[in-house]
Order: C-alpha cells, then sequence, then structure tokens
C-alpha cells in the first residue's frame, strides 16, 4: 500500500514536469509514446516493490511465521515452533527425543489460536494513509489542468498525437534557398510553358495550371513535403530529395497557402514559420458586345438584319452563337463563327427573323453568345454542344407585325371607307338640280356632312399607321394625298355652304355650289379609283409574298433534308416535320386568300387568274407520306416534284402583282427607271475619272519606288532591326489580368508585327501608320499602368517595384516605336515631289472633271427628293446621293491638293455608293411589285464597307490620341476603333 501511494505521487509529480517541458517544446510526435513509457516504468516499479518484493520475502514459512509474529507478539513464539517442529524430518536428529503425538497436539493448538486471531487487528485502518501521496498527486494533476493553462497544454500534448504541421519545429531563419517555379498552363489558353527564377515561393497563374517548384533545402533532410493550407488541414504533397534539389509538382485549383517541411536525418522535424500563397485566378467569361439597328427596332415585315458582334477572352475566343426566342417559344441557335482561340473575334451576320416560323405579330429577343475553351474551370455545354464558359451580350429586340395576320383587317377597313366614297360619289352623281333652292341647299349640306365624316375616318386610319406604322409608307402617302385633296374641296365647299347660313336662299345663290360640283365629283371619282387600284394592289402583293414564302418555305425544307441524309440527326427529322406542317398551313391559307379574292371585286377580272392549288396540296400530302415512311429517296422525289409546282405557283402570282402595278401605277415605274438612268451615267463617269486618277497614283508610286530604290534596302534591314527590338521588348512585358492594358499591349504586339510585314512588302507608308497605332496603343498602355498603380498603392505597396519595372518597359518600347514611325516619316518624300508639270495639269483638269460630276450628283439627289418621296424603299435615295457627293468633294480637295492615291479612294468610295443604290433601287423597285428576289437589309447605323481615304484615317488616329475623360476613355476609343475599322 505504502509502495503504491508513493509511487502514484511520484507518478503524478513527474507527469506535471512533463507536463512544463512539453509545453515548453511544444508539440511532437514522441510526446505520447514517452507518457506512455514512463507510466509504464512507474508501474513496473510499483508491482516490484510493492507485490515483487513481499512475495519474495515471504516465499519461506519461517519467514512468514517471523512476519505473522510481529503482527501477534504474544504468539509470536508458539507460532515459530510450530513452523520449526513441522519442518523436522525423521532424519533430523531431534526427531527421536521429540514426541510426534506432542508436535500434532501443539500444532493443532496453535492453529486454533491463529482461527481466533481478528484480521482486522492484523491489518488496521491507519495503513490506508499510505494512499495520501497518491490522492495529493491526482489532484495536483486535476488542479494543474484546471487553473493553469500552459500545464493544460502539456498536459494535452503528452497524450496528443500532433499533424505533420503541429509537430514540427517552427524555423525562424529560412530553411530552403531561391524557388524556381515552372507554370505549365491548361492546354485551351495557348501559353507556352514559363519558368520564373528567384522566385519567393509564392505562386499565381489561371485555375488547371500545371506548377513545378524546384528549390535547394539549406539543412540536412532525408524526407521533404509540401504542407497545405494554413495549419496544413489541407493535406500534403510528396517533394523528391535528389542530391542538393527539392521539387514539387501540383495543379493549381484554389487558393490556398503551403509551406515547406523537412525531416532531418536526426531529430524533431522543422517547418517555415510564414506560408506562401498559391493563387488559382479564375478564368473569367468573355466579354461580348452587340450592335444592331436599334434596341427595339419594329419592322412591318420581316427582314434580314444586320448584326454587329464582338467578342474578347483573355485565353481566345472559342464558338460565337445568335441566340433567339420568339415569343414564349425555346430559344434557338445560330452558329456565327468558331473563334478558334482568337483573343479578340469581331464580325457582322446578316440574320432573317423569318426563320424563327413566325405565326403572327412576335416580340423576338436575340442577343450574342461567345463561349471560351476552358475544359477545366467552371466548364459547362451549351446546346449546341460547345464546351466552355459562356458570357452574352446585351438583349434586343426586334418587333415584327407578320403582314399576313394583319392585312385582313386594313383591307377591311380600307374597303369600308371605299364603299363610303363610293356611295358619296353616287349622292353627289345623282344630285339633280330642283325648283325649291332652300331643299337642294339642305342635299349639299347632307352630302357635304357625309363625306366629312368619311374624311374623318381616313383620318383617323392615317393617324393610326403614323403611331403603329403597319400600312407602309407607299400606301400612306397614297391616302395622305387622298385625304388632302378631298380636304381641299370640302373646305370650300363648305365655305360656300356657312356663308348661305342665315340668309335668304335663292337659285343664284345654290348656283355656286352647282359649278364646283364637276370638279369635286371628278376629284371624288379620281380617288376612289385609286384607292380601288391600292386595295387590289395590296391583294396581289400580299399573294405574291406568300409565294414566295412557300419557296423559300421549300429551300429550306432541302436544305434541311440534305443535311439529315448527312447526319441522320433526329432533330433535324424533327424540324423538318415542323417545316412541312408549315408549309402546308401556309397552302391553306393562300388558298383561303385566292378563293377571297376571286369572291369580291378587288381586283379586275384580267387580274384574277390565280392558279389552282389542288396539285400543290396533292405534292404537300405526299410529302408528309414519305416523311412518315422514312424513305429518303422517295422524301427527296416528293420534294422536288412539290419545288417545281411551287415554283410555277410563284410565277404566276408575280406576274399577277408585276402586271398589275406597271399598267395601273406606271408614273412610279417610269420616274425610277429615269433617276437609275441618270444614277448610272454618274457612275460611269466617275468610275472612268477614277481610273485616270489612279493610273496617275500608281505613276507616282513607281515613282517613289524608283527615287528610293537605292537606299531602300538599307533602309528596311534597319528599321526592321527596331522593329525586332521592339517586338522583343513587348513579349517581355507582362500584361497581368488587367483588360484594358492586356488589350493595348495586344494590340500594340500586332502593330508590331504589321509594321514588319510591311517593311517586307516595301510599303512603307502603311508600316508608318501601324508603328504610330503602335506608339499610341502604347501610350494608354501606360497610362492604365498609372491608373492600376494608383489603385493598387494603398492596397499592397510591395507590388510598387513591379510596376515601376512593366512602367519603364513600356516608356521603352513606346520611344522606339515612336522613333521608327519617325524615320519612315522622315524617308517617305511627298507625292507630290514626284509629279512632272504634265502630271499637276492632269491632277488639276481631273478636279474640275470631280466637281462637275458632283454637282450633277447634287441636283440628282435633289431630284429623288421632289419625285421619289412616298414611293416604297426609295426614301434613302436621297441620303445615299448627297452621301456620294460628299465624297466626290473630298476626292476634289485631295486633286487639288496633288493627292492622287486619296483622291482615287474616294472616286472609287462615291462610284461604290452609286452602284450599291441602283442595285437597291431596282430590289425595292422588283418588291413593289411583289417580285422581289432579296429581302431588305436593316443595317447597323452608320455602317461604312467601303475603305476610308488615308487622310481621314490619320485624323481618327490624331483624336485616338487625345486624353479622353475618365468616365468614357473606354467607350471613346471603341468608337474611333469601329471607325477605323
Amino acid at each position: 500500500m505504502h509502495t503504491a501511494g508513493n509511487g502514484l505521487g511520484m507518478l503524478g509529480a513527474v507527469t506535471l514536469l512533463l507536463a512544463l517541458v512539453a509545453d515548453g517544446m511544444g508539440p511532437a510526435a514522441f510526446w505520447p509514446t514517452v507518457t506512455a513509457g514512463v507510466i509504464a516504468v512507474f508501474v513496473v516499479v510499483v508491482l516490484l516493490a510493492g507485490v515483487g518484493r513481499p512475495l519474495w520475502i515471504l516465499r519461506h514459512d519461517r519467514t512468514a511465521a517471523r512476519r505473522a509474529g510481529a503482527l501477534m507478539p504474544a504468539m509470536a513464539s508458539d507460532l515459530l515452533s510450530a513452523v520449526e517442529l513441522a519442518a523436522t524430518g525423521p532424519t533430523d536428529p531431534r526427531a527421536a527425543s521429540v514426541s510426534t503425538t506432542l508436535v500434532h497436539a501443539f500444532q493443532d493448538y496453535v492453529a486454533g489460536s491463529v482461527t481466533a486471531v481478528d484480521a482486522r487487528r492484523l491489518v488496521p485502518m491507519r495503513r490506508v494513509r499510505a494512499l495520501a501521496p497518491a490522492v495529493a498527486a491526482i489532484a495536483a494533476v486535476v488542479a494543474a489542468a484546471t487553473l493553469s493553462p500552459s500545464l493544460a497544454r502539456g498536459l494535452r500534448t503528452l497524450v496528443h498525437r500532433p499533424s505533420l504541421f503541429e509537430g514540427a519545429a517552427v524555423a525562424t531563419a529560412p530553411i530552403v534557398g531561391d524557388v524556381r517555379v515552372t507554370y505549365t498552363y491548361p492546354g485551351y489558353t495557348g501559353l507556352a510553358p514559363r519558368t520564373v527564377e528567384g522566385s519567393t515561393g509564392d505562386v499565381a497563374a489561371v485555375k488547371g495550371t500545371r506548377v513545378r517548384i524546384e528549390t535547394h533545402p539549406l539543412r540536412a533532410a532525408r524526407k521533404a513535403l509540401l504542407l497545405l493550407g494554413e495549419t496544413g488541414n489541407k493535406g500534403e504533397i510528396a517533394a523528391s530529395l535528389s542530391g542538393s534539389m527539392l521539387a514539387a509538382e501540383l495543379t493549381l485549383s484554389e487558393d490556398m497557402a503551403y509551406r515547406f517541411w523537412l525531416q532531418p536525418p536526426f531529430g524533431r522535424p522543422v517547418r517555415e514559420e510564414r506560408s506562401h500563397h498559391l493563387t488559382a485566378e479564375p478564368d473569367a467569361p468573355p466579354r461580348v458586345d452587340i450592335l444592331g439597328p436599334a434596341d427595339r427596332l419594329e419592322l412591318a415585315t420581316p427582314r434580314p438584319i444586320e448584326i454587329g458582334y464582338s467578342a474578347t477572352d483573355d485565353y481566345g475566343v472559342g464558338t460565337v452563337e445568335l441566340v433567339f426566342r420568339a415569343g414564349d417559344r425555346p430559344e434557338q441557335r445560330v452558329l456565327l463563327r468558331d473563334g478558334a482561340g482568337a483573343r479578340t473575334v469581331q464580325g457582322r451576320t446578316l440574320w432573317d427573323p423569318a426563320s424563327a416560323n413566325l405565326g403572327g405579330a412576335e416580340r423576338i429577343a436575340y442577343r450574342i453568345e461567345a463561349r471560351d475553351r476552358d475544359d477545366i474551370t467552371g466548364a459547362s455545354t451549351s446546346p449546341t454542344g460547345a464546351v466552355g464558359k459562356s458570357g452574352t451580350s446585351r438583349t434586343l429586340y426586334v418587333i415584327i407585325q407578320n403582314p399576313h395576320a394583319s392585312l385582313e383587317d386594313r383591307l377591311e377597313r380600307q374597303r369600308d371607307l371605299l364603299e363610303k366614297m363610293i356611295g358619296d360619289l353616287a349622292r353627289r352623281l345623282e344630285h339633280e338640280a330642283g325648283d325649291d333652292a332652300t331643299v337642294e341647299l339642305a342635299a349639299f349640306a347632307s352630302a357635304h356632312d357625309a363625306e366629312e365624316s368619311h374624311l374623318a375616318l381616313l383620318g383617323q386610319l392615317i393617324d393610326e399607321d403614323r403611331r403603329n406604322a403597319t400600312l407602309g409608307k407607299t400606301l400612306r402617302n397614297a391616302l395622305t394625298g387622298i385625304a388632302d385633296r378631298l380636304e381641299h374641296e370640302l373646305r370650300d365647299e363648305g365655305k360656300v355652304i356657312t356663308s348661305l347660313k342665315g340668309k335668304p336662299v335663292n337659285a343664284a345663290v345654290v348656283g355656286r355650289l352647282r359649278a364646283m360640283a364637276p370638279r369635286h365629283i371628278t376629284e371624288l371619282e379620281n380617288d376612289v379609283l385609286l384607292l380601288d387600284d391600292l386595295i387590289g394592289r395590296q391583294r396581289l402583293e400580299d399573294l405574291a409574298a406568300l409565294g414566295k414564302e412557300l419557296t423559300d418555305a421549300h429551300q429550306r425544307l432541302r436544305d434541311l433534308l440534305e443535311r439529315y441524309q448527312k447526319t441522320k440527326d433526329p432533330a433535324l427529322r424533327r424540324q423538318l416535320e415542323r417545316e412541312a406542317r408549315e408549309l402546308r398551313a401556309r397552302l391553306a391559307e393562300l388558298a383561303q386568300k385566292i378563293a377571297a379574292v376571286k369572291a369580291r371585286n378587288d381586283v379586275p377580272d384580267e387580274w384574277r387568274n390565280m392558279p389552282d392549288l389542288k396539285n400543290v396540296a396533292e405534292q404537300a400530302r405526299k410529302l408528309d407520306e414519305m416523311l412518315e415512311k422514312g424513305n429518303d429517296a422517295d422524301l427527296e422525289r416528293a420534294l422536288a416534284e412539290l419545288g417545281n409546282d411551287l415554283a410555277g405557283l410563284r410565277k404566276m402570282l408575280d406576274q399577277n402583282s408585276d402586271g398589275f402595278g406597271a399598267e395601273r401605277f406606271p408614273q412610279e415605274n417610269r420616274v425610277v427607271a429615269d433617276l437609275m438612268k441618270k444614277i448610272g451615267d454618274i457612275e460611269g463617269d466617275e468610275r472612268a475619272l477614277h481610273r485616270e486618277t489612279q493610273a496617275a497614283a500608281d505613276r507616282q508610286q513607281a515613282e517613289l519606288e524608283k527615287k528610293m530604290r537605292a537606299q531602300i534596302d538599307d533602309l528596311v534591314k534597319k528599321e526592321v532591326e527596331k522593329v525586332e527590338r521592339l517586338k522583343q521588348r513587348l513579349s517581355g512585358i507582362p500584361s497581368g489580368r488587367e483588360g484594358s492594358l492586356a488589350e493595348e499591349l495586344e494590340r500594340a504586339r500586332d502593330s508590331a508585327r504589321q509594321v514588319r510585314r510591311l517593311l517586307g512588302e516595301r510599303d512603307l507608308s502603311e508600316a508608318k501608320t501601324e508603328a504610330e497605332r503602335a506608339e499610341g496603343s502604347l501610350e494608354r498602355a501606360a497610362e492604365h499602368l498609372d491608373e492600376i498603380a494608383e489603385a493598387r498603392r494603398a492596397r499592397k505597396p510591395t507590388s510598387e517595384a513591379e510596376h515601376d519595372k512593366r512602367a519603364d518597359a513600356v516608356g521603352e518600347a513606346r520611344a522606339l516605336a515612336q522613333e521608327i514611325a519617325d524615320d519612315l516619316k522622315k524617308l517617305q518624300p511627298r507625292a507630290s515631289d514626284t509629279m512632272t508639270p504634265q502630271d499637276r495639269e492632269a491632277a488639276r483638269a481631273q478636279a474640275e472633271r470631280q466637281a462637275a460630276i458632283g454637282k450633277r450628283t447634287e441636283e440628282v439627289a435633289g431630284e429623288a427628293e421632289r419625285k421619289l418621296r412616298g414611293m416604297p424603299g426609295m426614301d434613302k435615295a436621297e441620303g445615299d446621293l448627297k452621301g456620294a457627293a460628299q465624297r466626290m468633294r473630298q476626292a476634289n480637295d485631295l486633286l487639288r491638293k496633288e493627292d492622287s492615291k486619296g483622291a482615287a479612294t474616294a472616286e472609287r468610295d462615291a462610284a461604290d455608293r452609286l452602284s450599291k443604290l441602283r442595285d437597291s433601287m431596282q430590289q425595292d423597285r422588283q418588291m413593289a411589285n411583289g417580285r422581289g428576289k432579296e429581302k431588305d437589309t436593316v443595317r447597323i447605323p452608320g455602317a461604312d464597307e467601303s475603305s476610308a481615304p488615308r487622310a481621314w484615317r490619320q485624323e481618327l488616329l490624331d483624336a485616338m490620341k487625345e486624353r479622353a475623360p475618365e468616365r468614357f476613355r473606354d467607350e471613346v476609343r471603341r468608337y474611333y476603333e469601329e471607325l477605323v475599322r
């Protein structure tokens, strides 16, 4: 008992001492082992001292009798004697002198005496006091764990098996040398591997980058790890040790920290005190812009819309799609192009809303969606199968009033108005002079009031169209003319009627109204006939438009069938079925309209020669059967037969509409034909002048090259060396992830590549322009660096050195680009220096001819304004003619300045504009007659597809260099880039 109590007391003291040591040294993997060893030693010692030793001592009876006698002094002698007598053997000499009976009797006596002894007297309770040291030790350990934080930590450390992070000693001095980091970027970025020497160990790259970290340990080590996370909670990465080098590889997937951990040959592991950062930069989705005719475009009929788009991504653009939704129907996608990894993708496309299968008045929302090529981070798959993160532009809207859905309502209102006007005409024709002047005046007043009310209905129809734009400009202008003429007649008649009120009425007074009646009747007759022709024209144009839609639908079916036969895509087959159903619905609609035209008197008999749709309907029914059977050969044959019937149907409808328009509206055709002839003559003269000017420009260019031929090779070689130095410096400037800075640096690099190409082609003028463009891009890059520095200075002072380094590099590259531009500018002689006196005289003559052609163009523009007003599709002719005249004035000015090359460009542009105008007028005239082959295109405002003259481009470049207000800088830059493009 004494031994156990003392042993536990000593164990408690040793435990507290170990706790103090453990708290001072910190967690270590060996503490649980040390603790278990100490406890085991104390247990063994206590067992040996408290149990083993007494057992060893009391292994003989005599020793046990003496120990019992010590506890019971009164029986000590008897107990020892009994034990000794029992030990006497037969060979013992004392055995003969001692009676065996007496010995047994004595032993029985002693045994009885021992049995009667109370055992509690042998082991008194005061012996329990020997456990007091053990109790005190336990109480001390509990109190220390409760009251002393350091001892509590030490006690926990003794029994806690720590992690690698916790178990390592913290090194206050570096344990590794300089770090070399090698970045292997994901394949979709298109970036080459990059190695950074002398790094601090911090790593920053796009997510998915494979990183190799290499360094050499400053301490002897038999094992090395990278502990991930601020507390090693993210796991560890094994590092290889080869000689004096340590290397580890990892893939960036998230932001975290890491520390180097070394296991020495002997002793406790050691880890770094401060962590290194792993930054997985997210790859942002593409930035997408859309440029359309308007944010909300309203069209009376579906027409192709020109859409411009631009998509930019840090690591390359993938697919670019047009996404549109008609009403509440599912979205549809049109693949525009595959960026194939280009950083910036720009383009234009013509999109026909008719492809959305409109069923009536519809609102179509459309946008541009671009995907990057990121197949690692946040990648998703589009409905078309493209992989990557998507960026989307703002959404634009086009509102289309389907002409077939609203035409009947318009025609019904016009026919009702026509019937009322016919009634007014009949009332005036049937009016007869009577004997009673008062009754006759009342009849005139009644007819006047009825006609005024009908004119008010016509005014309402025109006002509604001005708000909703449903009638079209041609019909609206015609109805407005009818209203104006009738209003004039009614106004004159109303003045006479008003003047007669309250006065005596006689035949002479009413005679004034009779004198005005023939002119009024003639005007009313003309207007009735005109309105009737307008209604018939709309009927026939509507039928012709339906015929064209049917042939277009048939062509779409052929295209779909061809694609389906190649791919066997079930989605294409479903689309085939939808298109076939839509075609049958259009056929039924056409049949109803033809029946309505035959039943009504909207057009004369000679224009009611309508096609029979029975055969076409039968072919459409066969097409449905072939689709159900799935026989591609039969389907293709049925589709071909249907196409032949539809082509014949369309031809007949076009002939009706075309012939009706030519007979009933001949003046329009004559005016347009006359103006088109004049425009064609002007275009021919302008192209002839352009050929002469271009020949002069070519001669000047040849003289320039001849003059510089002796020195151009040395010059080009010298400038090529500077361009190579510029390219090398630009490639060494890191752009980081600052979007505007990266864009400007990329533009500068592209301009440098273009300068190198143009020098190889000996085009010094364009090379100078590209060098100036590179200088401008670098100037804007320097401004962006200043902005970045201001934003980061307060947040990260340590980035100041990096900024200074980049700013210096940008400044050096900018100076070199400016030097190249200045060299090329000095070495280029002026074009006028190479002109002979004959060339100067020819240039003056060309300028005079250009002025005369420009004057003719302005006169034709004025004539177009007077004569084409109100004609369908001709409203832009005046503006286009004035635009061509303006380019002619620019060519005139350039010729007077002896710049033949710039003048030739302006002349070609003016001629091209006139050619496009003639084509547009021809197409619009065909559309007005119901036989147009293509639809008008709704273009982006300001779109100019011709090449801009150099002088104008130079002005824009100079303007781009001016510093814009801070908040509008990006918008102004994009504006100028669009203009230059």
